[in-house]
């Protein structure tokens, strides 16, 4: 409430949504580039995950086909950004934040934006002609599952962010398949389960933000509660941990049990800490940003990641 010439004068509903709505400040990259979500594709690393894992030389002996697999995954993943935001446009020049985005603020034209993504398009054909047809069948069945998810899958709550999970598990099975590196279910498991956990924790976040929004920044966001989703994360937490133990004591290095007693504890305040994050710090919104910007969870995974190639090595 303000005072003005002696009368007080009280704020219009219009006046206080407006004066919470966050500062997007814009971006210096050209708009094109805006729409592919260069910041997204550091989630492609996922695809040289699983090999890393479970067998470093198949990786470095077929480094190149594991490289253009993550390349062919960036294009895809890029295309679908695209298309998003195109079927989006209407919708997201509503919205306080997305209507900042290249399309719906008329930076990047429909048309151009369609071509954009067949230009995507044209660079997975390009990169996925060269990798074996196992990793070929992981790639299309990423895209379908991402174009199912443009289309009807993200109005429908859980199912949006199982979907989401399901493209980072193809990611890394993708780059298993393409070097030839044995399978690890457990190692799977936890790739699922916490990629899963963070797709809840991002839910949690824009529902926590969007507060009597929601419905328009995100119609699945209705089906979703604060409680149900902090009841789900606890649940993923433990199913991580759990996955993760199952895979280190699944090696065939003699070591698996001393790496069980070394690295878990990492394991566990990593969890800890996004947890942490979520409920006193409120992050989440970007999932990857949060764990890549936040200290004390990249030493931590430096540690981890020093511990558990020592323990291989030994």
């Amino acid at each position: 409430m303000k005072r003005l010439g002696g009368e007080d004068v009280v704020p219009s509903p219009r006046t206080a949504v407006e004066s919470v709505r966050p500062v997007v400040r814009p971006s210096r990259l050209p708009a094109a580039l805006v729409l592919l979500r260069p910041r997204q594709w550091v989630k492609n690393v996922f695809v040289l995950i699983v090999p890393l894992a479970v067998d470093p030389v198949a990786l470095w002996h077929d480094l190149v086909v594991a490289l253009s697999t993550m390349v062919t995954f960036t294009a895809a993943s890029a295309a679908v950004y695209v298309l998003n935001d195109w079927l989006d446009r209407d919708n997201d020049r509503l919205h306080p934040v997305k209507r900042h985005r290249p399309v719906a603020s008329g930076r990047v034209g429909p048309v151009s934006a369609l071509l954009l993504g067949a230009g995507c398009l044209a660079v997975l054909v390009a990169c996925g002609v060269w990798l074996p047809w196992p990793a070929q069948a992981a790639v299309a069945g990423y895209a379908v599952l991402n174009l199912a998810y443009c289309l009807r899958l993200k109005h429908y709550p859980l199912v949006d962010v199982s979907a989401v999970a399901a493209g980072f598990v193809l990611r890394a099975v993708a780059g298993s398949l393409a070097v030839a590196a044995p399978f690890n279910p457990a190692l799977v498991l936890c790739v699922y389960f916490s990629c899963l956990l963070m797709s809840l924790g991002k839910r949690r976040h824009e529902l926590a933000t969007a507060r009597d929004h929601a419905a328009a920044q995100r119609p699945a966001l209705t089906g979703y509660s604060v409680p149900l989703l902090d009841q789900l994360i606890a649940v993923l937490l433990a199913a991580t941990l759990v996955a993760y133990e199952m895979f280190v004591l699944s090696g065939p290095h003699p070591q698996a049990a001393v790496l069980s007693v070394v690295t878990v504890p990492f394991v566990v305040f990593a969890l800890c800490r996004y947890a942490y994050l979520l409920a006193v710090h409120r992050s989440g919104g970007e999932p990857g940003r949060d764990v890549l910007t936040d200290v004390p969870l990249v030493v931590n995974a430096v540690l981890w990641l020093a511990c558990l190639a020592l323990g291989r090595l030994l």
